[in-house]
């Protein structure tokens, strides 16, 4: 760590203290650190913080403020495996790089046992992404020539929620053992999104070229209308995507937790294909007390549900 000397004790009890931490746990899930050593330096650069391959470097302002935090360190960091050792092969893929840097600086606190620190993280990520005017633009965005025009919201946020969605989708034994295969496949080298997309499929055991196509090619993201009834013993959920057509259709695999008066807790997952979909579940011997889609927030749409049984 290379900082001035006025800034050293910041630095070391503040953003760096756990740094160590930071690599050893990103090697043991994505694979060996992929240089001989990395230098945190303290520098005039005019971005935040700068991944340089072994040597990153973090703007002074931060430091001089005393406002700079982990969680840049822990971004920065994860360049060194994505956007450093597997760089994409077009600017216009740059959501491997910052996508992956940006999920990865919330995955770190729950790899190290930090579960609320990772979903308040997601869940600014996801109301970033939302509120920005880049929900109208695709994440591969071609018709866009400039570097920093391509550095928005689409590529950091919607990067890192796309890569849990896929997470969300395939499980945490296939996402993290893809990962791993794709750095270690395109290690030194560069990739593309379609890289990615095989990689994973050969992992999951399916195609998943069409999870990719609609997250990276389509713009926006799902809004979702749902509703529950019950009767008979068969609990009947209702889901329906209102977003405008421009954003095209997306498919889905919605969690659902099903709770009972006597105390049962359940999650099911609803498939989505359409514009719209009933599913009916007759494992509920008890009518439900509630029925709640994504009880985390973390999948990546906007969700309106109603209060009460239709």
């Amino acid at each position: 760590m290379w900082t001035f000397p006025q800034d050293s004790a910041f630095a070391h009890d503040g953003p760096f203290a756990r740094a160590n931490l930071i690599v050893e746990t990103f090697a043991q899930f994505f694979g060996p650190f992929p240089y001989r050593k990395l230098a945190h330096v303290e520098s005039s650069t005019r971005f935040g913080g700068m991944e340089n391959s072994s040597a990153i470097f973090y703007t002074e302002r931060g430091y001089e403020s005393r406002r700079m935090g982990e969680g840049l360190v822990v971004h920065e960091t994860a360049h060194q495996w994505f956007g450093d050792a597997v760089t994409e092969y077009d600017w216009h893929h740059i959501w491997l790089s910052e996508g992956y840097a940006t999920y990865l600086a919330a995955l770190f606190y729950e790899l190290i046992g930090e579960p609320e620190r990772f979903a308040s993280s997601m869940a600014a990520s996801k109301q970033r992404y939302m509120q920005s005017d880049d929900v109208h633009r695709a994440v591969i965005d071609t018709a866009e020539k400039s570097l920093f025009g391509l550095l928005n919201r689409n590529s950091y946020q919607k990067g890192g929620l796309i890569l849990h969605t896929l997470r969300m989708h395939v499980g945490d034994s296939m996402f993290f053992g893809s990962m791993r295969a794709f750095y270690e496949t395109f290690r030194d080298s560069t990739a593309t999104s379609a890289d990615l997309a095989r990689i994973v499929s050969e992992h999951a055991g399916e195609d998943l070229s069409w999870f990719f196509e609609q997250w990276l090619l389509q713009p926006g993201y799902p809004k979702l209308d749902a509703s529950w009834d019950y009767g008979d013993g068969i609990l009947i959920v209702e889901v329906q995507q209102t977003q405008q057509s421009e954003w095209g259709t997306y498919r889905l695999n919605i969690p659902v937790v099903v709770e009972t008066a006597s105390g049962e807790r359940r999650t099911v997952v609803i498939d989505m294909r359409g514009r719209s979909v009933i599913q009916r579940f007759t494992e509920f011997e008890n009518e439900p007390s509630a029925v709640t889609i994504d009880p985390h927030g973390l999948l990546l749409a906007e969700i309106t549900q109603s209060a009460q049984r239709r």
